[in-house]
């Protein structure tokens, strides 16, 4: 993703994948249990809400030299969109094979098992459209819309409308998502999928990069505290006052959020060095596309071997994380493994 590996931003996108695996892990969802609710769970999950948007916020502030450096748009939105969409396709593929449930497997058969989740798919065929066979691989499509996008206005010459656009995007995906409850708007899709959020989260890390936007260390945690609060308020509000969920993708306070952490690496560039964030580079997207399935592995050991829920929730992110990428170093080496990981 980086060329020049800066330090500070491998460090952030090593933190956030640790955070989305954590998040799909469900650590400490179900013990321990505070006042009958997963106090401590629930906010580590909306903590780790900021991972995903700072990733289509990196990934559009490094798709602008790539973008400035051709004569032709169109060359450079397909190097980058082909791999992505062969690993999308190819991992979707694996998810639709590979059983899920070892327990439904073995009591009722392979199809059994499989019918369940390909009857899930089926109910809803534009949905799964633009997200795969499984649900994390949603950010690939939505990552190709948002550059998608950035690419058509820019060869018909309405940059200005980049911006404007995106957040038209953005507002109708929290109307007809999370807000929901409120609007009663009802979206084709369900709005985390698609163009919705990842635009304008990619168009701010395109337009800080070629704005050359740069904050302080204090402004930039300011601006990262304020959105996280914002993001906190709404949720909070959806779940007691509007009859709506706790967690969410997104929200009106992401974006700040994740630009004001993304400022905060932007303006120390060394940061975390010392702990060479830089050699998992190469293997965070891959890491990212098989994790899920390790997780689901790994809740169904929980399941048959009766591991304790706190113990199983110190044990699943490391054990996620370290078999992921092993299985990411191990695909490298096979012919087919192009077709998985970059």
């Amino acid at each position: 993703m980086t060329q020049n590996r800066i330090a500070s931003f491998e460090l952030g996108r090593l933190i956030a994948l640790l955070a989305i695996i954590g998040l799909h892990s469900q650590v400490f969802m179900k013990s321990p249990l505070i006042f009958g609710e997963p106090i401590i769970g629930m906010m580590l999950n909306q903590m780790s809400r900021f991972a995903v948007p700072l990733f289509f916020l990196m990934a559009g502030y490094f798709y602008y030299p790539k973008f400035t450096s051709n004569e032709s748009k169109e060359e450079v939105f397909t190097q980058y969109a082909k791999p992505l969409l062969i690993m999308w396709f190819s991992w979707s593929v694996i998810f639709l094979i590979l059983p899920f449930n070892f327990t439904t497997l073995l009591n009722d058969g392979y199809f059994a098992e499989r019918s369940n989740h390909w009857n899930n798919l089926l109910a809803n065929p534009l949905n799964s459209l633009f997200e795969g066979s499984l649900v994390h691989l949603w950010y690939i499509p939505a990552l190709i819309c948002a550059m998608g996008i950035i690419t058509i206005l820019h060869k018909l010459k309405l940059d200005n409308m980049l911006l404007p656009i995106a957040i038209m995007l953005f507002v109708y995906g929290c109307a007809a998502g999370s807000y929901v409850p409120l609007t009663h708007l009802e979206a084709p899709i369900f709005t985390r999928n698609g163009p919705f959020f990842s635009t304008l989260l990619a168009v701010l890390g395109y337009e800080i990069n070629r704005r050359q936007i740069t904050l302080n260390t204090k402004k930039s945690l300011i601006i990262a505290l304020i959105g996280f609060s914002i993001f906190l308020l709404e949720a909070n509000y959806l779940y007691f006052f509007a009859d709506g969920a706790y967690y969410h993708d997104f929200l009106f306070g992401s974006p700040i959020w994740a630009v004001g952490i993304f400022l905060f690496l932007q303006s120390k560039p060394n940061f975390g060095e010392q702990l060479k964030p830089a050699a998992f580079s190469k293997d965070i997207l891959g890491i990212y596309l098989c994790h899920l399935l390790i997780v689901i592995y790994f809740f169904n050991l929980v399941f048959m071997l009766n591991i304790n829920p706190i113990l199983s929730s110190f044990l699943a992110l490391p054990f996620a994380f370290i078999i992921s990428f092993l299985l990411v170093k191990l695909l490298r080496k096979l012919p087919f493994g192009y077709l998985l990981v970059r």
